[in-house]
C-alpha cells in the first residue's frame, strides 16, 4: 500500500513539474507568446526600414539631380518659391471659401 501512495506522488508530482514547465515555456517573460509578439515588431520594423531605405535612396536621386540639372533646380524653385522671370507674370486667383483651385484638368 505504501508503495502505491509513493508511486502516485511521484507521479503527481511529476505531472506538477511538467505543468508547470508547460506554463512557463508559454506564459513567462521569455516564452512563445512574448517571442511571438516579439516577432511580429521584427517583421513590422523590418518593413519600416526597407520603406526608409527606398525613400532616402529617392532622396538622395533627387538630389544627385538638382545638384547635376539646373532645369531642375530652377523648376523646383519655381514650385516651392514661387520665383518668376522678368518676362514671366503671375496671375493670383482668390479661392472661394467653398472650393479650393486645384489647378486646370
Amino acid at each position: 500500500m505504501g508503495k502505491r501512495i509513493g508511486r502516485w506522488l511521484l507521479w503527481l508530482a511529476g505531472g506538477a513539474w511538467l505543468a508547470y514547465m508547460l506554463w512557463n515555456l508559454i506564459f513567462s517573460d521569455h516564452g512563445y507568446l512574448v517571442y511571438q509578439h516579439e516577432a511580429e515588431q521584427v517583421h513590422q520594423m523590418e518593413t519600416e526600414l526597407s520603406a526608409l531605405k527606398a525613400k532616402r535612396e529617392h532622396l538622395a536621386q533627387e538630389v544627385l539631380r538638382l545638384r547635376d540639372d539646373p532645369a531642375a533646380l530652377e523648376e523646383l524653385i519655381h514650385k516651392e518659391l514661387g520665383y518668376v522671370h522678368p518676362d514671366e507674370f503671375m496671375v493670383i486667383m482668390p479661392v472661394s471659401k467653398g472650393k479650393a483651385y486645384h489647378g486646370a484638368k
